[in-house]
């Protein structure tokens, strides 16, 4: 009996593609349940969340069944900029911008946001930056992954009602123009994936991956603000002390290049030294 050869090519081929669907999928959701009803903010953010599972494992899947493909990564960037520019932007103009004391600058503060996140999947795909172990900007679903937890937190009730309304009107808009300027921004970011310490130290990554897993599945929302914030803030924090760190080594080679310039100036040329022999000579005599 023949054993029929059934080819998968086309399928795995689609499957990778799936997973940005279901990417974009879910950021659609977001948006209509914003849209839908003012209170559906926590579930919103949770879509955004489950985007960002799904945003990982189309590209490694991509990897893994060897195909990664032009069309792929247009789609992809194409899902990304709805689930993590669009939605998010959408979502914050709902709770925050579309009434108060932002009032016609809630639409620009929008615009500014899904902007940026465009362009920087835009830098992305021309592959101007060079991103090895690290990221030209603040990736779209890690600014995204800010904004998306930060609803979780209003919903699960963490942050008291006093202070919600003082945070959305205020700090809220500047925080999205802010991440909105990170992702076009060159501060770098780290990239964990294409890190080597991954491969050094396994063992121990891995128990930190697993407490970390668990601490999502005890208090999901709390645990990624802390993650997603931390991550901000690492890259932030980062960029300053390299700059800082920086200007006093070019202050102090600069002290270094006016000390040499003053020593040599105190120098005497060879011709102004016997000049100076002759001169002493004449005198004694």
């Amino acid at each position: 009996m023949k054993i029929r050869k059934i080819k998968l090519k086309g399928t795995v081929y689609i499957l990778p593609n799936l997973f940005t669907a279901t990417n974009l999928a879910l950021g659609i959701k977001a948006i209509t349940l914003v849209l839908e009803n003012e209170q559906h903010y926590k579930q919103a953010a949770e879509c955004l969340i489950l985007a960002m599972i799904f945003d990982v494992f189309d590209g490694l899947v991509a990897r893994i069944t060897k195909t990664t493909s032009q069309f792929g990564i247009e789609f992809d960037s194409l899902a990304d900029l709805v689930s993590f520019g669009v939605a998010p932007a959408i979502m914050v103009y709902r709770y925050a911008l579309s009434s108060g004391n932002i009032g016609k600058f809630g639409f620009l503060i929008c615009v500014i946001y899904a902007g940026c996140a465009a362009l920087r999947l835009a830098r992305f795909n021309s592959r101007i930056e060079d991103e090895t172990k690290s990221f030209s900007g603040i990736p779209t679903p890690a600014a995204a992954g800010v904004i998306a937890t930060y609803f979780m937190l209003v919903g699960g009730g963490y942050i008291p009602n006093v202070m919600t309304e003082f945070i959305a009107h205020w700090i809220l808009p500047f925080v999205t123009v802010a991440l909105g300027v990170l992702m076009v921004s060159t501060v770098r970011f780290p990239a964990p994936a294409k890190q080597n310490i991954w491969r050094k130290h396994p063992f121990r990554y891995l128990a930190i991956a697993a407490g970390i897993v668990v601490l999502i599945i005890a208090n999901r929302g709390i645990t990624l603000f802390v993650i997603f914030t931390g991550y901000t803030l690492y890259g932030l924090i980062n960029y300053i002390r390299q700059f800082f760190k920086h200007e006093t080594e070019a202050e102090f080679e600069q002290e270094i290049d006016s000390e040499i310039e003053s020593d040599a100036d105190l120098e005497l040329e060879p011709e102004e030294t016997t000049n100076i022999l002759q001169n002493n000579e004449s005198e004694e005599s």
